[in-house]
């Protein structure tokens, strides 16, 4: 798979999501070859929070691979949550991957959420 291909998906995925939230442009989508690149986006919502998305992305073996991924939830600017895989809590289950819950950033074992989980949760947490 080509990187230029995963990104169309990937904004084409989110685009999916209007009923919650709305791209800003522009969207950051930097091929570092044929199959390795960054992605790097905001998603704002219909109550002003948005949901920052960056990941590194290697497609050579025909599938998108995420090297390094953080996917930030923010209300007014503060933490809701987070989920990366920087290797700084090797004390969890799941490292490197965790996620950062509140404005304090308490991290909790979590895998790799799929985007699409990640808009689910958001897409919870602005029903409430």
């Amino acid at each position: 798979m080509d990187i230029i291909v995963y990104f169309d998906s990937l904004q084409r995925s989110i685009r999916q999501n209007h009923n919650i939230g709305v791209l800003e442009h522009p969207v950051v989508a930097q091929a570092f070859d044929a199959y390795r690149g960054l992605f790097r986006a905001q998603v704002f919502f219909w109550d002003g929070s948005r949901l920052l998305i960056d990941e590194v992305i290697d497609t050579e073996a025909g599938y998108p691979e995420i090297l390094r991924y953080s996917y930030a939830y923010l209300q007014q600017n503060t933490n809701v949550f987070r989920y990366d895989n920087a290797p700084h809590h090797p004390e969890l289950a799941t490292f490197p991957h965790h996620k950062h819950i509140g404005p304090n950033e308490i991290p909790i074992a979590a895998e790799r959420p799929t985007l699409s989980q990640v808009f689910k949760e958001i897409e919870r947490i602005l029903l409430l």
